[in-house]
Order: C-alpha cells, then structure tokens, then sequence
C-alpha cells in the first residue's frame, strides 16, 4: 500500500557512504523536501519509485508520513475529532474538533509526532508479565 511522505534528509553523509554513483547520490537531493507515494516496507523503510528506472530507498527517518487533507481519528462526546499534517511543521500533527455539520468547535492545535507516539504507547502498551 503507497502512503504519501515528504522526504526530509537533514544529513546525508550516510547516504553518501553507502552509495558511490554522484547521479544517485543526486536522486536523494533533488528529492529532499518534496512529497511522493511510496510503499513502506515491513522494517519501516520507503521505496519511491521515481520512474521506470530510478527509485530510492529512506530510512524512517529520513521521511515523514504526510495526511494531506482532514481526517476523522475519533470522537469525543459530540465533538468530531479531526488531524491533518501541520503545514509549518513536518514533524507535527494539526487536530481540531469539529460538530457533526463541521463547524470548527475546537480551534487546530499542533502537536509533536514524537509526542503522540509516546502518549499512544503510554495509553495503549501492555504490562510484562511478573517474573518470580
């Protein structure tokens, strides 16, 4: 399944270790900073097929998933609860609250990707068993 990123490559002397051809080394920066669809494999890394013949392959941090438009993550009350990727900030999500004829209720608010992991694990992580 093709998820829509942003390719965010802060360093790229890994990338350059790894790969000796200058035209592919040229692939990865004329990409940095645009979106793409692009599969993300089991071990979390994204493949962009650029053509026919030319793909790249990220590592989850030199990208960013992307929501582009809003969507429904839940409900609280009578509140709609809504997120889309923050447009200044690709390591933040945007969420609002909405009524069910989508009037804003609650205004957006961002907040941090990193943080939102954290609290879901948090919320939602299971107890180890006790080891006697």
């Amino acid at each position: 399944m093709k998820r829509l990123i942003k390719v965010t490559i802060h360093d790229f002397s890994k990338i350059e270790q790894h790969l000796n051809d200058a035209k592919e080394i040229e692939l990865y920066h004329s990409a940095n900073g645009k979106l793409y669809e692009a599969v993300i494999e089991h071990d979390d890394y994204a493949v962009i097929d650029l053509n026919d013949e030319e793909y790249i392959e990220l590592a989850p941090n030199e990208y960013e998933l992307m929501i582009p438009e809003w969507k429904v993550v839940g409900k609280q009350g009578d509140m709609i609860i809504e997120t889309m990727s923050d447009p200044a900030d690709d390591r933040a999500l945007l969420y609002r609250g909405i009524d069910g004829v989508g009037n804003v209720v609650a205004e957006p608010q961002s907040i941090n990707k990193q943080l939102i992991m954290q609290l879901y694990k948090g919320w939602f992580a299971k107890e180890k068993a006790k080891v006697e």
